[in-house]
């Protein structure tokens, strides 16, 4: 508004001087103050501002401040909560707060626990396919010790505690790492982070969950391998390509394969809490099963169709993917799976950044003028029009109460015990809107839309899901209104389902065209500023030009 201390402005019939610029307030954050400004002012001249009149819309916020040992929520729970059921009011608590703050980077904490489970899968096939290379080119050593006299469970174990020391090593490394990288964030992204200050302890028990974790990978990927030392036989120091018993006849190998396979499920429900989850695991082994069959089908149709007239430097290298002793089998399987990972991570990655860059795209409301009354619609959008604004939505708005659901007044739904309808529903006052289309952020759940009025005069209206939950109501229920001072009965059509975070109008109850037209009625028009300087310069020509609209 480009107004600095000491100049002077009007609220309600008031003048105030302003003494400066509010930068934080306890209970909000900094983009709530951005979308509706606060203007703090002394409440001895609350009265004398005139705001507070019958037709007002006011709001009481109480803040409580607890000692510290106090459980906050557990009494809020016990007490608080059935206290403001019957009536139309609400409370908040720090962890409630964390709690939505949580739901807003769901997303975001969502992908980041697919890198993470992407990344450890990574690191199990890096495990398995490592230790296979390495334990193939010790075949010859282990044979000659079985000649000396090893058994082949004493082999197992030298090499599982070879393993078992380069996993505690890489582990206690990648925990080290990983805490510097902790410590070193707030410093690289400090200028884009909307916190002043972030926590950089270090946190014990997820240290101790990655260091388990890393070991608990390296032991159970690395057995996959490690339990073919037991069959290798002491024969093989003379014939390098004599194999012993078949691997699908050893029961410890599907042992290791079970414990591997409940591993990465129970991983897969812990990082999502979800068991739909568990589908993405399924089709890995569904992928891991055709890219091994896929090799299989290669190296035998290559010994089946060798191209015996081909060059010597081809025929060479085409039977060298089939001799003894190949990697065909593991390369395939490593590069797929990897390859698909990292594909699957980038696919994610390209889906969440669309749909943040489609949630700032260039049609998309950032600003709302409302408040407009039915003589003022057109010199309000002409004055959007001069600042270059877009006019993306022009909603009328009709105040009504509710009368009475099925029939049954606020007395008599109260007296009904088979209905567990809210109190507050009749209390409140509703503001509704009519149109014969939905918007992007509604969709139908349950019942038919209707955008006009039915053949036979019928009525039918859209309910938001979250209300209709508390009136008790499905299509067909009847609702019984009063339109400042003039009954209307109504019919649900429909419950939508209605994403209330974006900045447009959304409403609770959505009435047919040709049925509101005539009533009372005040608007709000949807636009989008392209800059800060663009809505400030607006703003000031609204508020100067039409007091009573809000922006």
């Amino acid at each position: 508004f480009g107004v600095e201390p000491g100049d002077s402005v009007q609220v309600g019939n008031q003048t105030f001087e302003v003494l400066g610029q509010l930068d934080a307030a306890p209970g909000r954050a900094g983009i709530a103050g951005s979308i509706a400004p606060v203007v703090l002012i002394p409440k001895r001249f609350l009265e004398a501002t005139g705001l507070i009149q019958p037709g007002s819309r006011v709001f009481y916020q109480y803040y409580f401040q607890f000692p510290e040992d106090a459980e906050v929520d557990l009494l809020a729970a016990e007490w608080l909560k059935p206290a403001l059921r019957d009536g139309p009011f609400d409370y908040e608590t720090v962890a409630s707060r964390q709690e939505d703050i949580s739901e807003a980077f769901s997303n975001l904490t969502t992908f980041l626990n697919l890198v993470a489970f992407i990344a450890l899968l990574l690191g199990c096939i890096g495990v398995a396919s490592s230790v296979h290379i390495y334990l193939k080119e010790k075949h010859h050593t282990i044979a000659v010790l079985r000649c000396l006299g090893m058994r082949s469970r004493q082999a197992l174990q030298i090499y599982l505690v070879q393993v078992l020391v380069l996993g505690l090593g890489g582990s206690a490394l990648g925990v080290v790492l990983g805490s510097l990288l902790q410590f070193s964030l707030p410093y690289v992204l400090g200028d884009f982070l909307p916190l002043q200050q972030v926590s950089t302890d270090l946190s014990w028990a997820a240290a101790g969950a990655g260091l388990l974790t890393g070991l608990l990978v390296t032991v159970l990927f690395a057995l996959l391998p490690l339990v073919k030392v037991r069959r290798v036989p002491p024969l093989k120091t003379l014939r390098a390509s004599f194999e012993g018993e078949a691997e699908g006849k050893d029961p410890l190998r599907w042992v290791v394969i079970g414990l591997i396979v409940v591993f990465v499920c129970s991983f897969t429900v812990v990082r999502t809490g979800e068991l739909r989850a568990l589908s993405f695991p399924v089709a890995l082994g569904v992928a891991f099963a055709l890219l091994a069959g896929v090799a299989r089908l290669l190296t035998w149709s290559l010994r089946r169709f060798f191209p015996r007239h081909w060059s010597y430097l081809w025929r060479q290298s085409i039977a060298n993917l089939y001799r003894p002793n190949n990697q065909t089998l593991l390369l395939l399987v490593t590069i797929g799976l990897g390859t698909l990972l990292i594909a699957t991570l980038f696919f994610v990655q390209d889906l969440l950044l669309k749909q943040v860059e489609f949630a700032g795209a260039g049609n998309q409301p950032n600003m709302i003028v409302f408040d407009i009354q039915t003589p003022q619609r057109e010199a309000v959008a002409s004055l959007a029009r001069e600042h270059e604004l877009p006019l993306l939505q022009q909603v009328p708005i009709v105040t009504m109460r509710l009368e009475a659901i099925d029939g049954k007044t606020k007395q008599e739904a109260r007296a009904d015990s088979t209905r567990r309808i809210s109190r507050w529903v009749f209390d409140r006052e509703y503001r509704v809107t009519y149109r014969d289309t939905l918007i992007e952020s509604e969709k139908i759940i349950e019942g038919t839309w209707h955008g006009e009025v039915g053949p036979d005069g019928t009525i039918y209206v859209s309910i938001a899901e979250n209300i209709a939950d508390n009136m008790q109501v499905k299509p067909g229920s009847r609702l019984t209104w009063n339109v400042q001072g003039a009954r209307l009965e109504t019919v649900v059509g429909s419950i939508r389902k209605v994403d209330f975070n974006r900045v447009q109008t959304n409403f609770f109850v959505v009435f047919p065209k040709g049925v509101l037209e005539q009533a009372p009625q005040f608007h709000v028009i949807v636009s989008r500023a392209a800059s800060e300087a663009q809505s400030a310069a607006f703003q000031r020509a609204a508020v100067q030009a039409f007091p009573n609209v809000s922006v």
